[in-house]
């Protein structure tokens, strides 16, 4: 009896092929971890909003982002917003800024030239090695990014905006360097009317 010497994958059924097709374009076409979410138009909320996205590179997802990371036990999105449970705003100026959420606590700080400062970090809950843990990213040195901000005429509100590249992760708990991720993770946030610190008001 003779055998069939083709590799097993030309010997699936072509419904199947066309299916793991399927699910392959859509993972890097349409699904995009990586990809920035829309950013808040300055004052075009009717009171204080803001969201935050943490922005995987591939490279930081199982088999590249190829499969939506729920597959593997992730969130298919890392970030908060204003409507997120626990949500809170802390200090707001041109200088600093402190978001929260329930597992969320974001401090953007910036010296007196306008440069991101190693101060600046975020503390988020990840799943990593098969245990939740709360991780603590900072930018790397020197750091790289932006953080702009615009007064609204007539208020005490800011509006504003980041985006920092996020270079260095450790164990929130023991401080101890996770190695990961193998490229900068990317802070990218918006937000719009939140209120400005009495202490900032005249900076």
């Amino acid at each position: 009896m003779a055998h069939d010497r083709r590799p097993s994958w030309v010997r699936l059924p072509l419904g199947l092929l066309a299916g793991l097709a399927v699910v392959v374009v859509f993972s890097l076409g349409v699904y995009r971890p990586d990809r920035p979410v829309a950013t808040i138009v300055p004052g075009s909320s009717s009171g204080p909003a803001f969201l935050v996205q943490i922005i995987r590179p591939r490279l930081g997802l199982p088999l590249g982002g190829i499969l939506p990371p729920r597959l593997f036990g992730l969130e298919a999105h890392l970030g908060f917003e204003s409507t997120s449970a626990g949500a809170s705003i802390g200090s707001v100026g041109p200088g600093r800024l402190e978001l929260g959420a329930d597992g969320w606590d974001l401090v953007l700080v910036l010296d007196a030239d306008g440069r991101v400062t190693p101060e600046t970090h975020v503390v988020f809950e990840l799943m990593f090695e098969e245990r939740l843990r709360r991780v603590r990213c900072r930018p790397g040195d020197p750091a790289i990014g932006t953080f702009s901000t615009t007064a609204l005429a007539g208020s005490s509100e800011l509006s504003g905006s980041f985006d920092i590249e996020l270079a260095r992760c450790e164990d929130a708990d023991t401080g101890k360097p996770l190695g990961w991720p193998p490229q900068p993770l990317v802070l990218h946030g918006s937000f719009d009317r939140l209120p400005l610190d009495t202490s900032d008001r005249d900076r």
